[in-house]
């Protein structure tokens, strides 16, 4: 499996955006070898959009539910049609979800025939007690589906959007932690990824891929980031 990195816009970008970016990004990807995933807002996923074959689109959330009344919700079939084949799910800010919850998101992604990118990870306070192992080994327990591929990044909450990152031993244990409880190998790292970072977080041997948020939306930053991995592997 290439290289994978997903970039994560949260509230962030528009229609017209999120076109002109993948439209330099298709004008790029002949020289990049890593696996691109970009997760606009739903108001900025177009109906149809060329994209080149190491450029997919994901969304930042779906609901369990296939349909039915469920006022201001998502549901993964919806997502198909539009063009995503990727999903964020479990996202430390969205603060209200379960783990039961994010378990079903997850299955019903599957089932739908998208890819779900599990995020697991400690809290500040769970870090500063040492209880992060205990911490993951919990979330991939309640939260990982049984069935299907997927994916899980490890994004630790204290981390995310504070440019404060874990050594990358850290991380490496954590990862490893992640594959013990699960026979999928693909375990990516988010939280406070960035132009500074990215050479020091690509010697992490047992790292698929890397999850970035605010870096992600200015495109020629984006693509630096981009360069840097492809350097690296």
């Amino acid at each position: 499996m290439s290289f994978l990195i997903v970039a994560n816009w949260k509230m962030n970008g528009t229609r017209s955006l999120f076109v002109n970016f993948i439209g330099k990004l298709n004008d790029k990807s002949n020289e990049i070898t890593s696996k691109l995933v970009i997760c606009p807002p739903f108001t900025s996923l177009p109906g149809n959009i060329e994209l080149n074959n190491n450029i997919s689109i994901g969304a930042q959330n779906c609901h369990y539910k296939k349909s039915g009344s469920y006022t201001g919700e998502i549901s993964a079939e919806m997502l198909k049609e539009l063009g995503c084949t990727y999903v964020i799910l479990g996202h430390s800010e969205r603060t209200h979800e379960t783990n039961g919850e994010i378990k079903l998101k997850s299955e019903t992604a599957i089932e739908s025939g998208l890819h779900p990118i599990i995020c697991v990870g400690e809290n500040l306070e769970d870090r500063e007690s040492s209880k992060t192992k205990e911490v993951v080994e919990y979330q991939c327990k309640s939260r990982l589906p049984i069935h299907g591929e997927y994916t899980v990044a490890y994004e630790p909450i204290w981390a995310i959007g504070t440019g404060h990152v874990p050594s990358n031993n850290a991380i490496a244990e954590v990862i490893e932690v992640i594959q013990s409880y699960t026979s999928k190998k693909h375990v990516i790292y988010g939280g406070s990824v960035s132009l500074e970072n990215i050479e020091n977080l690509s010697n992490i041997l047992n790292l698929s891929g890397v999850l970035i948020g605010s870096a992600s939306l200015d495109f020629d930053r984006f693509h630096k980031i981009v360069q840097q991995v492809e350097k690296a592997y």
